[in-house]
């Protein structure tokens, strides 16, 4: 009998030895696991931190960037900067900035462009069958916007206007206007800007009587500007429609781009800038960013 009882004892402690080894290789694959689980997590957070470190840092570079541009069309050369009319190739500039660089690319652009997303309408509301309103912004100076008579005076309610709605509120400081023939260009006529399309500002008054087809005016910049107005109380003979094949809101498109360690963000402003009003306070604004 203390045989048996001793070949069992030992045999138990056999499988108890046996029980205890599976249950520690149980216990040690799952704090393997769990150790991999949080090392891969603590890696993955890191990647994730670096990211957003590279990002914020690629977004500061762009607006850096975006303000630099600024700054150089404001300034004329002689005070170190590059003047209203500054353009860059399609490459743009390239600059360094700590960590990192922006590259700058500046076009001269027409926001009154029918591509640009820009609309025009008239008054009174008549239009002359293929001579609409839309014909003065569809980038084509072989066609023209009429009349639909010949503009009187404003006492009379028979000036004629035409009217540009940008697809978003801009600063301009810049607007031209061409037309097909000396007889047929606005003679009398003033430039006006609105929010609302129904209270205006006037921005320039002009009596010229037969001029030029070709007319660009500057003035002070102004800020959220929704509608452009051309009212016209003259043409150029005082007899005829009035005719203008282009209306523009000349200014400055800029694009940058911030990279850093390979990361890279792209933000554009729309500014017309004028380097005869150098004031800081008027440029104040980011009237469109788009990242």
């Amino acid at each position: 009998m203390n045989v048996f009882n001793t070949i069992y004892e030992i045999r138990n402690t056999k499988y108890a030895k046996g029980a205890a080894l599976l249950f520690t290789l149980m216990v040690m694959i799952v704090l393997t696991s769990v150790v991999g689980a949080y090392l891969g997590l603590v890696q993955c957070s890191t990647r994730s931190t670096g990211a957003q470190i590279s990002d914020s840092q690629a977004i500061y570079l762009a607006e850096a960037g975006l303000q630099k541009a600024v700054w150089y069309l404001m300034r004329t050369t002689a005070n170190g900067g590059k003047g209203e009319n500054w353009t860059t190739t399609t490459v743009g500039t390239t600059e360094s900035l700590g960590d990192g660089s922006y590259t700058m690319v500046v076009d001269r652009w027409d926001w009154a462009l029918a591509a640009n997303n820009s609309t025009a309408s008239i008054y009174p509301k008549v239009e002359v069958v293929g001579f609409e309103a839309a014909k003065a912004i569809d980038d084509n100076n072989d066609t023209w916007w009429e009349s639909a008579d010949k503009p009187g005076t404003v006492k009379s309610g028979k000036h004629q206007e035409i009217i540009i709605n940008f697809p978003y509120a801009l600063t301009i400081n810049k607007v031209r206007f061409l037309a097909p023939t000396i007889d047929n260009r606005p003679g009398d006529y003033t430039w006006a800007v609105s929010t609302d399309n129904v209270t205006y500002t006037k921005v320039s008054d002009e009596t010229k009587g037969t001029d030029t087809m070709d007319e660009t005016h500057e003035f002070a910049a102004v800020h959220n500007v929704n509608y452009l107005r051309l009212r016209v109380t003259k043409s150029g003979n005082s007899s005829s429609n009035v005719r203008v094949s282009t209306v523009e809101a000349i200014g400055s498109k800029i694009t940058v781009t911030g990279t850093v360690d390979g990361n890279c963000r792209r933000i554009e402003e729309t500014v017309a800038v004028d380097d005869a009003f150098e004031d800081e306070k008027a440029y104040d604004q980011i009237d469109w960013n788009e990242i």
